[in-house]
């Protein structure tokens, strides 16, 4: 459901809840907190919570991909 509606989302510049990315990844909370820490993708605090932008996690998707395969 949440990567469906990411999926609908055009504009790059989105910017998506710890949550949302959580679910578009499909990957446990300690797995995101352990790509952020490492710097495969990038996270913006913004007062007590995480956003990242949509770009930025497509992006790390693309470059994981292609160090793998």
């Amino acid at each position: 459901m949440v990567v469906e509606q990411i999926e609908q989302r055009q504009n790059l510049d989105t910017i998506m809840t710890f949550k949302e990315v959580m679910g578009y990844l499909r990957v446990s909370r300690s797995t995101l907190y352990r790509l952020m820490w490492v710097g495969d993708i990038t996270g913006h605090k913004v007062g007590t919570t995480w956003r990242f932008f949509a770009a930025d996690v497509r992006s790390c998707i693309k470059e994981r991909c292609v160090q793998r395969g």
